[in-house]
């Protein structure tokens, strides 16, 4: 079956499907660009080896290779090849070389002249060569949330749901603590460019909660940093889910 076909059909469903599912209402409104989408072939994908923002918070970067996993799992079951990205990163090397370092270590900015002329190399490179279809930006990126002062404390970005998380399973948390204060989240952010430099896809979905509760830090408690962020598979696959959706159509996604 050919991605055109595909495409074809999978928007077709979304028009017809019904909006309920695990998803809730700040679900990220997906940019994909249909017109082109049904003119490519996207049979090979190739994950890139940066993000396409600046660079992952430090204690982020350990679960990169997790998070891409999911997502080339999730591609695979869809049909889609994901090819080896050594020859992205090969061409990334050589074209900082001759352009200049995109991402400053220092101030974790981006350099927008240095970093567009890096990108077209690569993605000019990787056509030439006739190594992918279409290249995959993962970022990890950080979120503002709250839980809230209501009594179903829950915290909602991104499409997902997430329950506060208290170190040592402890409970009797002080009636003053302040459940409103925002905390850190991480989102998976993926963007798809096709070999000719034209974008396809952008999107964002919810994977977790940074922070956990320490009931005895203070006298009301406060949040600290979780020593095991993305510890379940289950919030990964749904925070890949809506990111790739509907590259990877997602059950009951609301049609757009």
């Amino acid at each position: 079956m050919t991605r055109q076909f595909f495409f074809t059909v999978a928007l077709l469903t979304l028009l017809a499907a019904c909006s309920t599912g695990s998803f809730n209402d700040t679900a990220y409104p997906y940019s994909l660009n249909k017109e082109k989408l049904a003119e490519v072939n996207l049979d090979r994908v190739m994950l890139a080896s940066v993000n396409f923002g600046p660079p992952s918070k430090t204690y982020l970067t350990e679960y990169e290779a997790k998070v891409d996993g999911s997502v080339k799992s999730a591609l695979e079951k869809q049909g889609y090849t994901v090819v080896n990205n050594e020859p992205f990163k090969k061409h990334w090397r050589d074209a900082v070389r001759k352009f200049g370092e995109p991402y400053s270590t220092v101030t974790s900015q981006i350099n927008a002249r240095a970093f567009q002329r890096v990108m077209y190399a690569v993605i000019n490179n990787l056509k030439e060569n006739d190594e992918a279809d279409a290249v995959i930006f993962t970022d990890l990126i950080e979120r503002q949330v709250a839980f809230g002062n209501h009594l179903n404390r829950a915290a909602k970005w991104d499409g997902v749901t997430r329950k506060p998380k208290i170190k040592g399973g402890a409970t009797g948390i002080s009636a003053g603590f302040d459940w409103s204060q925002t905390i850190p989240a991480v989102s998976l952010s993926v963007t798809i460019y096709d070999v000719g430099g034209t974008r396809l896809f952008q999107s964002i979905g919810g994977l977790e909660i940074t922070r956990q509760l320490d009931p005895n830090k203070g006298s009301n408690g406060r949040f600290v940093r979780r020593d095991k962020i993305l510890a379940s598979q289950g919030n990964i696959r749904e925070g890949v889910a809506l990111a790739l959706h509907p590259i990877v159509p997602m059950k009951n996604y609301p049609a757009k």
